[in-house]
């Protein structure tokens, strides 16, 4: 969360795609800091922005003990309250390197608003934040606009590897009614693991779907093959535990210019 209407309509594009009262949300604030209360954390308000960094001054409102000194929180927290969803807010540097990277390890799914790699002039702090909560991330990792109500076209990733179908199955165990509402492609790179297992693979697809369409591509070109597949459909969601540091690397580096910074492309990450 970046404290933006965008991030706003994350949660309730969310609340849509999950579709389930029990649900906890746990909201890690980077940034989105309001000039609430600004006077009790500030000695002199005037010309801020001649007197400290933009970074001392969301650390200023961070470690002050204000109540609810982000504007933004207190609406998330009181949506949330009215939607009877359970809420935990991260905050400090600790609470977001550490803690919350740590606790992922329980999560089922950690949600991320593509919107946020576009904000212009975003502090190194914060940037080093979403980095690394994308990296180290010990749960799934999904990349949405809060734009996006809807998919149209599943693509799961295959390679044969243990991590593209532990990717495959927390998907289906996560949001299997995905499926009965989306198209389904299986995109399988051709490897010799891949090659004997695939049957299987099939198989079980066949449990929660049973039509979709296969695409067979090889190693030296699959990602470009992928991309190809991918820049042909109106609207979609892959599902990938094979290539997680390429897209990474690919939104962090060219932000807007990166071809999964399209509102209509999501990404769920294994």
């Amino acid at each position: 969360m970046d404290g933006t209407s965008k991030a706003e309509r994350l949660l309730d594009c969310s609340l849509r795609i999950f579709k389930n009262d029990e649900n906890i949300y746990q909201g890690a604030f980077v940034e989105g800091i309001s000039s609430k209360n600004l006077h009790e954390a500030f000695d002199h308000t005037d010309f801020l922005n001649n007197q400290y960094t933009r970074s001392e001054i969301l650390e200023r409102i961070l470690h002050t003990n204000l109540e609810n000194s982000n504007e933004f929180i207190e609406r998330f927290v009181g949506k949330c309250d009215e939607l009877e969803l359970k809420t935990k807010v991260y905050l400090s540097q600790k609470d977001v390197d550490s803690n919350l990277v740590n606790q992922s390890l329980y999560n089922d799914i950690f949600l991320i608003g593509k919107d946020i790699f576009n904000k212009e002039n975003i502090d190194k702090y914060s940037f080093a934040s979403i980095k690394a909560m994308l990296r180290n991330t010990k749960c799934p990792v999904l990349l949405l606009s809060g734009e996006q109500q809807t998919f149209k076209n599943i693509v799961l990733l295959y390679d044969g590897s243990k991590r593209s179908f532990d990717a495959i199955k927390l998907f289906m165990y996560l949001m299997n009614d995905q499926i009965d509402e989306n198209k389904l492609f299986l995109n399988v790179v051709v490897t010799a693991d891949s090659a004997t297992q695939e049957k299987s693979v099939i198989d079980y697809l066949k449990n929660y779907k049973q039509h979709f369409s296969i695409q067979r591509v090889y190693p030296e070109n699959y990602y470009k093959d992928l991309l190809v597949l991918l820049a042909s459909l109106d609207q979609f969601l892959l599902v990938s535990g094979v290539n997680k540091d390429e897209i990474i690397d690919d939104m962090l580096l060219h932000k807007q210019n990166s071809f999964f910074m399209n509102p209509k492309r999501s990404i769920f990450l294994g």
